[in-house]
C-alpha cells in the first residue's frame, strides 16, 4: 500500500501540529491547514487522499468543506475523518448526510486514531482498485462501441441507395435498427431483364443477428456473380421457390457458418412487363398498392429458412401496373408497441401507405418512420429505441404520371 497523504485542517496550531507531528512518525505525509479554505486549496493543489478535520472552525466549518469536497472530487477519492467533541446521535447523521466518513472524539486518543487511518486506507486501496477496473471497463466498453460503429457502417454499405432507379422502376426504403446493428436487410439489384429483391429478418437481435444477415446477403451476392443459383443452367432466371430452397439447405447444413434461422422474402420482376413472382418464407405478407389507394397483398405464408432441411416452398405470381408499389416489411414495424402496449398493426401500415399513395416515396418513407418514431415515443422529450429492428422497401413502377 502507497504512503497516504494525509491534510489536518484545525484552527488550533498547537493541536494542529501536535497531530502532524504524530502522523509523520508513523510514515505519513502530512499537509497542514487552519480551516477549511486553506483546505480547498492544498486540495486543489496536491494529492490528498485522507482529511483529518475539526468540526468547529471559523470561515468554513468542518461540515460545510465536507459538502465541499464531495462537490468538487478532485477526480480521486477523499477519505474524511470529522473531529468532534460531539456526541449526539443526530449530529453524527448530520455529518455522514456531508460526506464524512467517519468520526472522532477529541482529544484524540493515539490507538484510536491510528486504527481510523488503517480503516480509511483500506477504503482508499479498494476505491483506487475499483476506479482502475471501472477505467478498464470504461475503456472496453469505448472500444466495443467503436467496434460496433464500424460493424453498422458496414452493415449500412450492404443496403441499396435511397431513391434507386433501374429503367421504369423506382425504389427506397426505411432502416430502423433496434441496436446498433441490425439482423434485418435487403436490397433490389438488376437480374438480367429482370429486378431482383429480398428482405430478410434473422431471428433476435444484436451482432450474432447481424452477422448472419450479411452472410445470408453475400449469399445472394455469390448467386449473381460467382455460383450464379440466382440462374438456371440456361442462363434464365431462377424461380424464387428454388433459390429459398437452396439457402435453406445451405444454413440448414453442418458446414453452415452460423447457426440461426430467419424470414424472408425472394423475388423477381420482369423489367420490361411488370410482371413478378415472389417467394415467402416466414416473412409478413408484402402488398400492392395502387395509386388509388387500392390495396391487394401477395404471398402464401410459408415456413422461415433454416429451421429444418429439406422443406419445399411455394412461390406466388404478380403483376405491377405503372404507378403501383410493391411494399415489404419486417415485424418490427406490425409488432412495434406504443407506450401502452398496443401493436402497431399491418391495417395501420396499410392505411398510412394508402394514403400516401399520392406522395413520392422520398416524400412519403421520412414522413412514415417519423409517425412509427413518436408512436413508439408517446408524448416522451427522449426518442424510445425500437424493440425490434423495422425495415420497409418500397418498389415502384413508373411510367405513368402519378
Amino acid at each position: 500500500m502507497s504512503v497516504q497523504h494525509v491534510l489536518i485542517v484545525e484552527d488550533s496550531l498547537v493541536y494542529r501540529r501536535l497531530l502532524s507531528r504524530m502522523l509523520t512518525q508513523w510514515g505519513y505525509i502530512v499537509s497542514e491547514a487552519e480551516n477549511g479554505i486553506a483546505a480547498l486549496d492544498i486540495l486543489e493543489a496536491q494529492p490528498v487522499s485522507l482529511v483529518i478535520s475539526d468540526w468547529e472552525m471559523p470561515e468554513m466549518d468542518g461540515l460545510t468543506l465536507c459538502r465541499e469536497i464531495r462537490r468538487r472530487q478532485f477526480g480521486h477519492y477523499v477519505y474524511l475523518i470529522l473531529l468532534t467533541a460531539r456526541e449526539d446521535p443526530g449530529d453524527l447523521t448530520v455529518g455522514f448526510d456531508a460526506g464524512a466518513d467517519d468520526f472522532l472524539s477529541k482529544p484524540v486518543e493515539q490507538s484510536e486514531l491510528r486504527a481510523r487511518l488503517h480503516a480509511g486506507a483500506r477504503v482508499l486501496s479498494l476505491e483506487a482498485t475499483l476506479a482502475a477496473r471501472n477505467a478498464r471497463l470504461s475503456e472496453a466498453l469505448r472500444q466495443i462501441e467503436q467496434d460496433l460503429e464500424a460493424a453498422a457502417r458496414i452493415q449500412q454499405s450492404v443496403l441499396p441507395a435511397h431513391q434507386l432507379r433501374y429503367r421504369d422502376y423506382f425504389s427506397d426504403w426505411i432502416f430502423l435498427p433496434s441496436a446498433w446493428v441490425s439482423g434485418d436487410i435487403f436490397n433490389v439489384f438488376p437480374l438480367d431483364n429482370h429486378l431482383g429483391f429480398y428482405c430478410v429478418d434473422v431471428s433476435g437481435h444484436g451482432v450474432g443477428a447481424a452477422m448472419m444477415s450479411l452472410a445470408v446477403a453475400r449469399q445472394f451476392l455469390h448467386g449473381r456473380a460467382v455460383e450464379r443459383f440466382l440462374f438456371t443452367a440456361d442462363n434464365d432466371v431462377a424461380s424464387p421457390a428454388e433459390v429459398v430452397r437452396i439457402l435453406n439447405g445451405r444454413f440448414c447444413s453442418d458446414e453452415a457458418e452460423i447457426v440461426s434461422y430467419f424470414t424472408m422474402i425472394y423475388g423477381v420482376i420482369d423489367l420490361a412487363t411488370g410482371k413478378g413472382k415472389l417467394c415467402q418464407a416466414g416473412h409478413p405478407t408484402p402488398f400492392i398498392v395502387s395509386p388509388g389507394g387500392e390495396v391487394r397483398t401477395v404471398g402464401e405464408g410459408g415456413a422461415p429458412v433454416g429451421l429444418m432441411p429439406d422443406l419445399c416452398w411455394t412461390e406466388v405470381s404478380f403483376s405491377l401496373a405503372p404507378g403501383e408499389r410493391l411494399c415489404l416489411f419486417s415485424d418490427g414495424i406490425t409488432e412495434c408497441e406504443n407506450l401502452t402496449d398496443e401493436q402497431f398493426g399491418q391495417a395501420r401500415l396499410q392505411r398510412w401507405l394508402q394514403d400516401g399513395a399520392i406522395l413520392s416515396l422520398d416524400q412519403l418513407l421520412p414522413q412514415f418512420a417519423q409517425h412509427l418514431i413518436r408512436w413508439r415515443s408517446g408524448e416522451r422529450q427522449e426518442q424510445q429505441p425500437m424493440a425490434d429492428d423495422v425495415s420497409l422497401l418500397v418498389i415502384e413502377r413508373t411510367g405513368e404520371e402519378r
